[in-house]
């Protein structure tokens, strides 16, 4: 039996890229179709129809531009910010999820700045807050922001029912037990965290899980 292909990530991401293209470029016909449609169809009930119809057709072009971009290099766009701004992003991702998780709030930042790209940032804490919803157990979570030597701690305590094994996360690509999930999430979000000088580790302890990012503090 041959062994499996390797596949170096520069490749898969031009693959996806160019793919994610093609498709897209489908995608953008058939919008535009349906807006061609729209001009013919009289009735509310059919106007509507067309209307979900472009909306999915767009959602799902975005959907396939998110993708791609998650297997790109993460180039970010660091400027000093204030720790407390950092717990603000964080409430906005929480706002803006369907169904989000409880979350209790911490704010010990005090007067600590970071030298992050602020929307890396973003999407690392919906990354965090996604999988809290998904593998939630009932009981709220804790999200605090502090200075801790010299850094910035960025914290999610999600109390837990069983023991989590953390072994791998991150670090294998593809690897999920959510259902419907693509194991690329949590992958991203530890390179877009690594390329902002910063590190983020995961471990049970106390009966819950521990996410702790740990930020560099500006001087």
């Amino acid at each position: 039996m041959d062994a499996e292909p390797e596949i170096s990530l520069p490749r898969l991401a031009a693959f996806l890229r160019q793919h994610t293209h093609d498709v897209r470029n489908g995608l953008n016909a058939l919008d535009l179709e349906t807006s061609f449609l729209q001009e013919l169809v009289t009735d509310d009930e059919g106007r509507a129809c067309l209307a979900r119809l472009r909306q999915q057709v767009r959602g799902l072009a975005g959907q396939l531009r998110a993708t791609a971009a998650l297997f790109q290099d993460p180039q970010p766009c660091r400027a000093p910010l204030a720790a407390r701004e950092l717990l603000l992003i964080w409430r906005e991702q929480h706002a803006a999820l369907p169904e989000p998780p409880a979350v209790e709030w911490v704010d010990e930042s005090g007067a600590a700045q970071v030298n992050v790209d602020a929307e890396m940032m973003a999407a690392v804490f919906r990354e965090l807050l996604a999988n809290a919803r998904a593998f939630h157990d009932g009981l709220p979570a804790r999200a605090t922001v502090r200075p801790e030597g010299g850094e910035v701690v960025c914290e999610l305590r999600e109390p837990k029912a069983k023991p989590v094994d953390t072994a791998g996360w991150g670090r294998q690509i593809f690897a999920t037990t959510k259902r419907g999930g693509y194991g690329v999430g949590l992958w991203a979000a530890h390179r877009l965290i690594a390329a902002n000088g910063a590190t983020i580790t995961h471990r049970q302890q106390d009966g819950a899980l521990h996410t702790r990012i740990a930020l560099p503090a500006l001087l």
